[in-house]
């Protein structure tokens, strides 16, 4: 069968396009893939699904090159993009067949790509199809010159997330309240840690779970932990196994952010307190737990009114 080169930028994509891939793998279809974020490489190393795993760095995007390269070494016959990547090196690749997947265009980018409409208008005529994730981003290319005929709302593939959840070395006593802040950006901790006071003197056994957006940051986070706790017991993941007793535990590791969603009692997802525009609401969600969140959640607009009709969701 064909090989089939898929373009996953982080750990995120490549979750949401887990249920594609194995759909791949059945139809007996190799598949090369590409990402272009250091801290995954942990993470892809324990996937199963691609026959080809390649780090490929930004600077290997920016330059042509490094794409041509690739391609002459394994000649795929499909190209799939996940989501939002735009460098034109690789929207301009020559290849049989090239596909956009749960395709989506944040404000601050599209205002980007009208300013060079002249290039990304054709870049992305070269698409046999671009899915998006719903009517405005098929808007938002139809004003970049996309014919609508290449273009077909498709839903949000993060509503077919259907996680494989690993059994982690790693347990809290089921009589705790266990509340987990997932993929976290600077300025949202402080605020996080000033609640979780509160919840604290209210609920003294509870124990905060903080993972993080980029691990490059759990050292920072683990510290200013433990200056506005200096009574509190404050871990990092990596120190812990077992059944853990302290109070707040610093995620610093890659791919377990879903197995503390599963044991949470409740959920607040980040990206949100701060104009990032949110991250993935249904992960928490869908093992039925209450899910918080900021006012910045416009990436994920259609994922939170679904969940706050189903009453899992809380602004």
């Amino acid at each position: 069968m064909a090989l089939i080169w898929v373009h996953t930028p982080s750990v995120g994509e490549y979750i949401t396009a887990t249920p594609l891939l194995r759909h791949l793998k059945e139809q007996n279809h190799k598949l090369l893939i590409t990402y272009s974020s250091p801290r995954a490489r942990d993470f892809m190393k324990k996937q199963t699904l691609g026959d080809v795993y390649i780090y490929f760095p930004i600077w290997g995007l920016v330059f042509g090159y490094s794409v041509r390269s690739l391609i002459k070494k394994f000649n795929p016959q499909a190209l799939i993009l996940v989501e939002s990547d735009r460098y034109p090196s690789i929207l301009g690749v020559e290849i049989p067949r090239k596909i956009v997947i749960n395709a989506r265009i944040s404000g601050k980018s599209f205002k980007f790509l009208k300013t060079l409409r002249f290039l990304y208008g054709k870049l992305f005529e070269n698409f046999d199809k671009i899915l998006c994730k719903d009517e405005e981003t098929r808007k938002k290319f139809i004003e970049l010159g996309v014919s609508p005929a290449r273009l077909k709302v498709c839903g949000n593939l993060k509503v077919v997330f259907n996680p494989t959840v690993k059994s982690a070395d790693i347990f809290f006593k089921n009589q705790r309240e266990v509340l987990v802040a997932g993929s976290t950006h600077r300025g949202e901790e402080e605020i996080i840690f000033s609640a979780f006071g509160k919840v604290k003197k209210a609920f003294p056994q509870a124990v905060l779970v903080v993972a993080p957006r980029h691990i490059g940051r759990s050292k920072e986070v683990y510290k200013l932990a433990k200056e506005k706790f200096p009574n509190l017991r404050v871990s990092l993941r990596t120190e812990v196994k077992g059944y853990y007793d302290g109070d707040i535990l610093i995620v610093d590791t890659l791919g377990e952010l879903i197995h503390f969603y599963k044991l949470s009692t409740v959920s607040f997802v980040g990206g949100s307190l701060v104009p990032v525009g949110g991250h993935n609401l249904l992960e928490p969600a869908y093992f039925g737990k209450p899910v918080l969140f900021g006012p910045y959640v416009e990436k994920f607009a259609d994922l939170v009114e679904l969940l706050e009709a189903l009453n899992l969701a809380f602004p």
